[in-house]
């Protein structure tokens, strides 16, 4: 089976599991929110083995997903689950993920002192509610400071602060990074080094690697940029051009302080 593309809806993502389940289909489903933490859903023989988004995973994670009316899709085939979470017919684990839905545990979200935070959105838009502390948390992120050093600054208990960030999590409004970002400037430095080696058609790869990811929001974790880089280098044809882009990346990663 070749790709698929197309936009989220009420009762799409039920519908396409259930194609893919009937074509026996293999691979990963990659789902985009405009205002939450992307998901994944992987498929083996047809049948749904894993479901991820944010701090969810399993049956909270397709229940989640499945609440999802806006957004896009896309899934490619052959991608492996890098675990399993869910078992059983396609059909049996879409009725638990809708049982699921009423009553859900709410998931703590990984955030504590020294977790740096990169906005994805404003609260102030109208597609999200949070707390006045959350609001203070977010004016206040710069995706470089902690939030132990957010509390400190802002004068705030450090547990209100945390609470307020991993809020803001929880609601897709932000995302916890590690302790070095990878901005935007690395990201077109890197796309220009691909052109050189390509051409114009590689910056549809980096785009392309970077929505399949997640990572098309702004800054994020350092920790996300080997798959990325691997994703993009997948793309080209020849292993003497994977090669150069390789090499060239890491210059980029030392010029740029992000060597592993």
């Amino acid at each position: 089976m070749g790709a698929l593309y197309g936009d989220l809806e009420e009762g799409v993502l039920a519908n396409l599991l259930q194609y893919l389940a009937l074509s026996q289909a293999g691979g990963r489903l990659g789902l985009r929110h405009p205002t939450r933490p992307k998901g994944d859903v992987y498929l083996d023989g047809g049948r749904v083995v894993h479901a991820c988004t944010g701090v969810l995973a399993g049956v909270s994670a397709l229940a989640e997903l499945m609440t999802w009316h806006q957004g896009r899709f896309s899934f490619h085939s052959g991608s492996a689950a890098p675990r399993h979470t869910l078992s059983g017919p396609t059909e049996r684990v879409l009725l638990e993920a809708s049982y699921h839905l009423d009553g859900r545990p709410s998931e703590p979200a990984c955030v504590d002192d020294a977790t740096v935070l990169v906005t994805n959105t404003s609260p102030d838009d109208g597609r999200a509610a949070v707390s006045l502390t959350a609001l203070h948390v977010w004016r206040s992120v710069d995706g470089r400071s902690t939030v132990g050093a957010l509390a400190q600054a802002s004068g705030l208990p450090l547990e209100a602060v945390i609470e307020g960030a991993s809020e803001l999590v929880r609601a897709g409004l932000a995302a916890a990074g590690g302790a070095r970002l990878v901005d935007r400037a690395f990201v077109g430095a890197m796309t220009q080094e691909a052109v050189d080696i390509l051409g114009p058609v590689a910056e549809l790869f980096v785009e392309d690697a970077l929505f399949e990811l997640g990572l098309d929001g702004g800054p994020f974790a350092i920790g996300a940029l080997d798959e990325l880089v691997t994703t993009v280098a997948t793309q080209f044809r020849r292993s003497e051009w994977q090669h150069d882009f390789l090499r060239r990346v890491e210059r980029l990663r030392q010029d740029h302080g992000l060597s592993a």
